[in-house]
């Protein structure tokens, strides 16, 4: 790291943070000869969550579904350190981390010999904070302990083992008919595009693939979805929501719209509408909270919800607003020198959806923000006032109900076959490695001549 360089820090390596990165991180990028550019994560790898079910069921390896953060720092100007930012001090501009090492992501304090990892501080000129956001149980029981989540590679595996696990155990001669039943229930909750899509991977590998290898159990297998919610795929019209379900129905996989989930135990759920409901995997698949660390920031934030980071048009941080400016519901002052993306942030009266293809685009147009910055030798809230707004284009929005089969909205809704390869080829478009999008292709092949790895033929 050069000293006489102004330094950048990143705080998080989701699709905000990761993608910045990237931009700013390139060797020719003019940016990474102005500036030392620090990055601060607790893993050691970017999940692509939009490939996360497929991996999950064998369509492809689990390691083409995320791209490893250390690649980012091969230039001379760029550092990661692979630490949970713990607070910030916007006025002394000085981060606190503490290691997170050994854990790939669950920070805790790692023991090695001879080695003191105590916490530390990294001092910055400009910041972005992109940390995420973090499940959300909306305080129902035993949803951490009983229930899975869809967020990296590491709950993908799980999941794929656990499926395993319950087709091995449930084809044993102990078990009696319910609870061959209640091993083979797959439930998940959430009815947006995620949970659809997880649903719709799951009854494919099922049975298109599982079934062949456990014949004797294919009566026991069932599949739920189960939403507070009247519908499926609540950001998509009404029409297509009402085509996924029938879809879903005709296959069996029953769709639990209206559902009220009061607690979970071991292997069992507790459902206001149903009473206790058996099943061998619950996959917790809806709603996100702030992180601690957006909790503690003494920022503007947004009202109701889920709390976020409130910016500008330019994507810099408010200040907190004094108890007139509340009141009278008046734009705060951007803090210098910071800015914020992804899940953990939105902008001021222009609220977004917290997706990928949102961070995405604020990170590809804070790059090119910061890049003139650099490139004209002025302020970044010089280059603001003179710069265009932030301004999202809204993409046609694909979700994957299974069997060649998906809908898509946006410039002419449709459903079928197309709809499928349209959500098949946007898979391809996640991952910017070449190598990945070869070795997807491959799979696709091979699972096409001679079965997934998973069950092969």
């Amino acid at each position: 790291m050069d000293p006489s360089k102004p330094t950048l820090v990143i705080v998080g390596t989701g699709w905000a943070g990761w993608t910045l990165s990237q931009e700013l991180g390139k060797i020719s990028a003019p940016y990474n000869k102005t500036h030392n550019l620090i990055i601060l994560s607790p893993h050691r790898t970017m999940a692509l969550t939009p490939l996360l079910a497929s991996a999950a069921c064998s369509i492809f390896d689990l390691r083409l579904a995320e791209e490893p953060v250390r690649r980012l720092s091969l230039s001379p100007s760029v550092q990661k350190y692979q630490v949970e930012v713990k607070s910030i001090d916007t006025k002394a501009k000085t981060i606190k981390c503490t290691p997170a090492i050994g854990s790939n992501g669950d920070a805790r304090r790692p023991t090695f010999r001879g080695v003191d990892a105590h916490d530390f501080e990294v001092s910055y000129d400009i910041l972005v904070l992109a940390p995420g956001s973090e499940t959300n149980t909306f305080g129902t029981p035993g949803v951490l302990e009983h229930c899975y989540t869809m967020k990296s590679v590491k709950d993908a595996r799980k999941l794929r083992e656990r499926m395993l696990d319950c087709f091995e155990l449930a084809s044993l001669p102990i078990c009696s008919e319910k609870q061959k039943r209640d091993l083979l229930h797959f439930a998940i909750v959430g009815g947006g595009p995620t949970g659809v899509e997880l649903a719709a991977e799951i009854d494919e590998l099922i049975h298109g693939h599982l079934s062949h290898l456990y014949h004797s159990l294919k009566d026991y297998v069932s599949i739920s979805v189960y939403d507070i919610a009247p519908k499926l795929l609540g950001p998509f019209d009404e029409e297509l929501s009402a085509y996924a379900m029938e879809k879903f129905n005709r296959r069996n996989v029953n769709t639990r719209m209206g559902r009220h989930i009061e607690s979970f135990q071991q292997g069992s759920m507790k459902i206001k509408e149903d009473g206790e409901v058996g099943f061998g995997i619950c996959i917790w698949a809806t709603g996100n909270k702030a992180s601690q660390l957006v909790e503690d920031l003494d920022v503007r934030k947004s009202e109701g919800g889920m709390k976020r980071i409130l910016t500008d048009k330019h994507l810099r941080v408010l200040q907190t607003p004094n108890k007139q400016q509340k009141e009278n519901d008046e734009k705060s002052d951007p803090i210098p020198g910071v800015y914020a993306l992804g899940d953990a942030a939105d902008i001021m009266g222009s609220e977004l959806p917290t997706t990928a293809e949102v961070a995405v685009q604020k990170a590809k147009w804070l790059a090119k923000h910061l890049q003139e910055t650099s490139e004209m030798s002025i302020s970044t809230e010089d280059v603001s006032e003179r710069s265009n707004a932030f301004h999202y284009e809204q993409k046609p929005l694909v979700a994957y109900i299974g069997r060649h089969d998906g809908v898509v909205e946006g410039k002419g809704d449709w459903t079928g076959a197309g709809a499928w390869l349209a959500w098949r080829s946007g898979n391809l478009e996640w991952t910017r490695s070449w190598r990945r999008r070869t070795m997807i292709w491959v799979s696709w092949a091979l699972n096409y001549l001679d079965g997934r790895e998973i069950a092969r033929r």
